[in-house]
């Protein structure tokens, strides 16, 4: 079982105060108000770095701010496919306050294969903290120059994620040894220089992996597939350790290693967009 990885990465660029007059009472009520309100977006500011949502309804946890499994991370290497601008330490990461959405076109794959996606996101999810949500099934067809909005499939807001059980005659970088293809798109925010994650794509080749299904354990080995595919999608890249699910020849491991893990825990750290 062998993987080669293929980022689809595509660029998209998107991206007088008022005088009071009157006495000193005035002016001390003036001065008492300012710093009430000062200190009030100050503790929202403060909520707001911690995970926290500030609304007139109240201060709630904001969801998939970081990892929460409490993974220890490792001693494993990891390494991110892209970072931030003179920040090899800020990885380009999906937004952790946004749900990343996943749909699969599951016309080809094999008995089982719909469980082994759930579970393999399920996987991933829980060592990002990102919000991964299966939507469903699509008809949409893996490519090159798949748009960052598809409203006419999908409706507004960016194109989900896509997993596609498919053949070397519909993506040809799947021919030879390569059981699967995964990357994400970015765009980047005009002001900051920042990149974000938006969309991606997963292509397995449903041949190849239907034949590994009948051996024995075979169903853990293509789990294994999808989860290292969507390392790439979530950012994460291959190393030369093959006691990593990230290393890019595999033959036989079958769950994430302690660097997979602790890379996968960076990468739900991302920066609210």
């Amino acid at each position: 079982m062998h993987r080669q990885l293929a980022a689809l990465d595509r660029w998209y660029a998107e991206q007088g105060s008022p005088t009071t007059r009157g006495g000193d009472g005035r002016r001390r009520f003036l001065v008492a108000t300012t710093t009430v309100v000062i200190g009030l977006l100050a503790t929202g500011h403060l909520l707001q770095r911690q995970g926290f949502d500030v609304g007139l309804d109240g201060v709630h946890e904001r969801r998939g701010t970081g990892p929460t499994t409490g993974t220890v991370p490792g001693t494993g290497p990891y390494r991110f496919l892209a970072h931030q601008p003179g920040r090899p330490d800020d990885p380009v990461a999906y937004d952790p306050c946004r749900t990343v959405h996943l749909v699969v076109n599951d016309e080809l794959a094999p008995p089982g294969g719909d469980g082994l996606v759930l579970e393999a996101a399920t996987t991933v999810a829980a060592a990002t903290g990102l919000h991964i949500v299966v939507d469903g099934r699509t008809d949409e067809q893996p490519g090159e120059d798949r748009p960052l909005r598809d409203p006419g499939r999908y409706g507004p807001g960016w194109s989900p994620v896509l997993l596609a059980w498919t053949t070397p005659g519909q993506v040809p970088r799947l021919a030879g040894r390569t059981a699967g293809l995964g990357g994400s798109s970015r765009v980047v925010d005009d002001l900051s220089g920042r990149s974000t994650y938006v969309t991606g794509t997963v292509s397995l080749d449903a041949p190849d992996l239907t034949a590994i299904m009948a051996r024995r354990h075979g169903g853990a080995l293509v789990r294994a597939v999808v989860m290292h595919e969507l390392g790439p999608v979530v950012g994460l890249g291959h190393v030369d350790d093959p006691r990593e699910l990230m290393y890019q020849d595999n033959d036989g491991r079958t769950s994430f290693g302690s660097g997979d893990l602790t890379g996968l825990a960076a990468l739900g750290h991302g920066r609210c967009a």
